[in-house]
C-alpha cells in the first residue's frame, strides 16, 4: 500500500476523491480581533485566577472554529463553538467549587455541562441572577446550541459533507452553502457573546472600566475593558443595561465610586507609568493615591531632567516627558544585576545604550536603576543618594510599626 504524505492528503481534500468545499467568511479578521476583547479582560481575583486560562482556551476554540470553517470542516467548526461555551461554563463551576479541581484534572466524571449548569442555577446567586435578569440573552444561547447540535450530530442531510457533492443542481448546492454560512455566523456571534458574558460572572471589571467616571477612580488592574462596539455587537446594549442592575455590578460600582477621582497626571502614573514633570503640582496634590513604587519613581524623576526612564527594583518600568536615546526596553532585575556585575563599586554614570548612562541606588537591599541621557553631576548624585537614604529609613520605620501592631493584635487575642 502506497504511503500517503501530508501533501498527498491535502491534494485529496482539495481536488481529489475526498474534496471538501471551502467556505468564505469575509469578516473573519474582524471576528478574530473581536475575540481579543475576551483575552484582554483577564480577572485579577486571586481565587478566580485559573479562570483566565479557561477563557483563553474558550477564545482559542472560537478562533479554531473560524479557521476550520474556512477550510471546509464546518461540523468541527460548530463543535468548537459549542465547546467554547461549555468550557466557559466549566470555569464558573470550578471557581465556585475549587475543591473539585483535582477531580477535574484526573478526568473523573461529574463535569457534564448540563449538570454544571443546573448546579450554578441552583447554588450560585450571581449566575442565577444573570439568567433571571437576562433571560432572553440566555434563551438565545440555548437556541444556538440546539442548532449547533444538529450539525455536530449530523441530523439532516444539510449537515452532510456529501450533500454538496450529491446536489442535483448548482442552485441547490448554493442554497445549502448559504444556509451553513448563515448558521455559522449566527452561532459564532452567540458564542462570542456567551463567553464574554460568562466572563462577567467572575467580576464586572470589563464593563466597569468602560465608564470614565469609574476608570478614573480605579487601580491599575490587569483587566482591560470591553469596547463599546464589542458589547453592542455581541452582548447588546439593552442586555448590558440589565447586567448593570445585578448585585455583582452594583457592589463593584459602589466600591470604586467611593475612591477619590484621579487627575490626569496621577492617572497616567497609576495606569501607564508615565511621569510628566510639567504636571508636578497636580501630582503632589494626589501623591497619597500613588503606591510606594509610584512615589519612588516620581521622586527620582524629579531629581533631574536628564532622566528619561527608571526601573524600580529592575522590574517596574516608568517613563517620563524626556525622550530616551534608544527604544530598547529590558525589564528584569537579573539583567541589570548582570550588567553591573563587573562594574565594581561604580554605581553612577555607567555607559549604557546609544550614548545613554545608567546608575543605581539601593533601598532595603533592592537596587533601582536610573537611566540618564547625559552624566549626573555630583549634586545630582547627592540628591539620588539622599532619596535612597530617606526611603530606606521610611521603610524601616514602617516595618517596625507594622511588627508592633501585629504583636499588639496577637497579645489582644491572647487575653480574650
Amino acid at each position: 500500500m502506497e504511503l500517503h504524505t501530508l501533501d498527498d492528503l491535502r491534494e485529496d481534500f482539495e481536488i481529489g476523491r475526498w474534496k471538501v468545499r471551502k467556505f468564505v467568511l469575509p469578516n473573519a479578521s474582524d471576528y478574530l480581533w473581536d475575540i481579543e476583547n475576551i483575552t484582554w479582560a483577564q480577572t485579577g481575583l486571586i481565587d478566580a485566577w485559573e479562570a483566565n486560562r479557561f477563557f483563553d482556551e474558550a477564545s482559542q476554540m472560537i478562533a479554531n472554529s473560524i479557521f476550520l470553517f474556512q477550510k471546509g470542516f464546518f461540523d468541527a467548526a460548530f463543535y468548537s463553538l459549542r465547546q467554547s461555551i461549555e468550557i466557559s461554563l466549566g470555569t464558573l463551576y470550578l471557581t465556585a467549587n475549587p475543591e473539585k479541581m483535582k477531580e477535574w484534572e484526573k478526568l473523573e466524571p461529574g463535569f457534564e455541562s448540563g449538570k454544571m449548569a443546573k448546579y450554578l442555577q441552583k447554588h450560585e446567586p450571581v449566575f442565577k441572577e444573570l439568567k433571571t435578569k437576562m433571560s432572553a440573552f440566555f434563551e438565545n444561547i440555548r437556541d444556538a446550541q440546539k442548532k449547533t447540535n444538529k450539525y455536530v450530530h449530523k441530523q439532516g442531510y444539510s449537515s452532510f459533507y456529501t450533500t454538496q457533492r450529491y446536489s442535483w443542481s448548482d442552485h441547490r448546492e448554493d442554497k445549502v452553502y448559504l444556509k451553513i454560512v448563515a448558521d455559522f455566523e449566527e452561532t459564532l456571534k452567540v458564542a462570542i457573546g456567551a463567553v464574554a458574558m460568562y466572563r462577567l460572572a467572575i467580576d464586572p471589571l470589563p464593563v466597569i472600566l468602560m465608564d470614565e467616571e469609574m476608570i478614573m477612580r480605579s487601580g491599575d488592574f490587569v483587566t482591560e475593558p470591553y469596547s463599546e462596539e464589542f458589547v453592542d455587537k455581541y452582548i447588546g446594549l439593552k442586555n448590558i443595561e440589565l447586567y448593570k442592575q445585578t448585585d455583582i455590578y452594583q457592589e463593584f460600582k459602589e466600591s470604586i465610586m467611593s475612591h477619590e477621582k484621579q487627575n490626569e497626571a496621577v492617572f497616567d502614573i497609576i495606569h501607564y507609568q508615565i511621569i510628566d514633570r510639567s504636571k508636578f503640582e497636580d501630582i503632589t496634590k494626589q501623591m497619597h493615591l500613588l503606591s510606594y513604587m509610584d512615589r519612588l519613581a516620581v521622586v527620582i524623576m524629579m531629581a533631574s531632567t536628564k532622566i528619561p526612564q527608571v526601573y524600580i527594583e529592575g522590574c517596574f518600568h516608568y517613563t517620563s516627558d524626556v525622550k530616551a536615546t534608544h527604544s530598547d526596553t529590558v525589564i528584569g532585575a537579573s539583567y541589570y544585576e548582570d550588567f553591573f556585575a563587573n562594574k565594581g563599586n561604580n554605581n553612577f554614570n555607567v555607559p549604557f545604550k546609544d550614548g545613554s548612562y545608567i546608575s543605581r541606588i539601593k533601598i532595603n537591599g533592592e537596587f533601582s536603576y536610573i537611566e540618564s541621557n547625559v552624566t549626573f553631576d555630583n549634586m545630582e548624585i547627592g540628591v539620588l543618594n539622599h532619596i535612597a537614604k530617606t526611603f530606606e529609613e521610611a521603610y524601616i520605620m514602617q516595618e517596625k510599626q507594622l511588627k508592633s501592631w501585629l504583636e499588639e493584635q496577637k497579645n489582644n487575642r491572647g487575653h480574650k
